[in-house]
């Protein structure tokens, strides 16, 4: 599955918005290869650097959780502290019939988020913005680029 793309949403009174259609058709895709799954279920915490939400397919949720897991020692009080961190700030969402959800208000307010919402495909996660917020990094590199930056940045990224 990948995301890709981005997308403005307007949310309902009651904090729900519509998922991108182009997000649900590659959720929906995935989730008919598994013959077990019912409904499409979602991942949503804070970003760790960024000022956005992530929101994570269950099963890429799930398999970074392995890794944090694996990694973890359960005898360093710090680690500790980090895993549980990850794990309660993070909460449910689904979708419902209509290809909306519901987002936390607490999640929202956090990362600014009050009647519109940009979705970031990510490849494999969507990140989720305040437009505000999205737009006031523009041109300094923070947390999107310019056009001229991005060319520069592009020719040094992939620099052989």
């Amino acid at each position: 599955m990948s995301f890709i793309g981005q997308f403005q949403a307007k949310l309902d009174s009651k904090n729900r918005v519509f998922l991108p259609a182009a997000f649900r058709r590659s959720l929906q895709s995935e989730a008919s290869q598994e013959a077990d799954q019912k409904e499409i279920t979602l991942i949503v915490r804070r970003d760790f650097f960024e000022n956005c939400l992530v929101i994570y397919p269950e099963c890429q949720w799930k398999a970074e959780i392995e890794k944090a897991r694996a990694r973890l020692n359960r005898f360093d009080n710090v680690q500790q502290m980090v895993y549980r961190k990850l794990i309660s700030e993070a909460q449910e969402l689904t979708l419902d019939a209509n290809g909306r959800m519901l987002i936390p208000r607490a999640l929202l307010e956090r990362v600014g988020i009050v009647q519109e919402a940009l979705f970031v495909g990510m490849e494999q996660t969507i990140e989720v913005w305040a437009p505000s917020v999205a737009d006031a990094g523009c041109g300094n590199g923070e947390p999107f680029m310019s056009d001229a930056d991005f060319a520069k940045g592009i020719k040094e990224f992939m620099a052989e």
